[in-house]
């Protein structure tokens, strides 16, 4: 694993019709860092280093990047319910563009316990009863994705990120793709970022990340 430095992300929030007046963006509430990495770095993952072995005649990177979510504080309200990264793969030839032939995770699960309560329906001369069921024994916990990747072999991977009972969404969220490069050309790869967070007085809001050039747009080969 390498170190990667995490810059601040401003959050504008969208402008949709009963937005309270004082709705400014939100600061310090998510960083986002990013290294490129050669394909045979230490700690690939061992199907990208399988991967990278049997195409020698291709040349890779390793994109790895990190989310961080932080909790609500009195000054910045809202918790975060869900956010989004993409990234858009490109090359100054717009016929040809790089991609992200294998992506980590496809799917990152924690444990969720299960109600444990059901509902019994019955019909007597001709009333419905409904009635709540509890099944023998100790429910098993059940597995639901907390993040979750799309677009392998494509030219724009995304990653969805949500909480679920018991794990609220902050902390550090790592991501990444292995990158086939185009030959000969500027590979880039741009950023894109956006979150829902939930506020007590407002309900759910959507944001989108304000993102300086520097970890916008990432120079994967020049």
């Amino acid at each position: 694993m390498t170190d990667v430095r995490l810059h601040e992300i401003e959050l504008v929030p969208e402008r949709t019709l009963g937005s309270p007046a004082n709705d400014e963006p939100l600061r310090g509430r998510l960083t986002f860092g990013w290294d490129l990495l050669p394909a045979d770095h230490e700690g690939v993952p061992a199907e990208w280093q399988s991967y990278v072995k049997v195409t020698p005649d291709r040349e890779f990177r390793q994109l790895l990047m990190v989310c961080s979510f932080r909790p609500e504080t009195p000054a910045s309200k809202g918790a975060f319910r869900h956010a989004s990264l993409g990234v858009a793969l490109s090359t100054s030839a717009s016929e040809a563009h790089p991609v992200a032939r294998l992506i980590d995770p496809g799917e990152r699960t924690r444990p969720v316990s299960a109600s444990g309560t059901g509902l019994k329906f019955a019909v007597k001369a001709g009333v419905l009863d409904i009635g709540v069921e509890k099944p023998p024994g100790v429910n098993p916990a059940r597995e639901e994705w907390i993040v979750r990747g799309h677009g392998a072999s494509q030219p724009n991977p995304q990653w969805e990120f949500r909480r679920v009972k018991r794990f609220p969404l902050v902390g550090d969220h790592p991501v990444g793709a292995l990158v086939e490069l185009v030959p000969d050309q500027v590979n880039t790869a741009e950023v894109l970022m956006a979150a829902e967070l939930e506020h007590r007085n407002w309900g759910v809001r959507r944001y989108r990340a304000r993102l300086e050039p520097s970890p916008h747009a990432i120079v994967l080969r020049g």
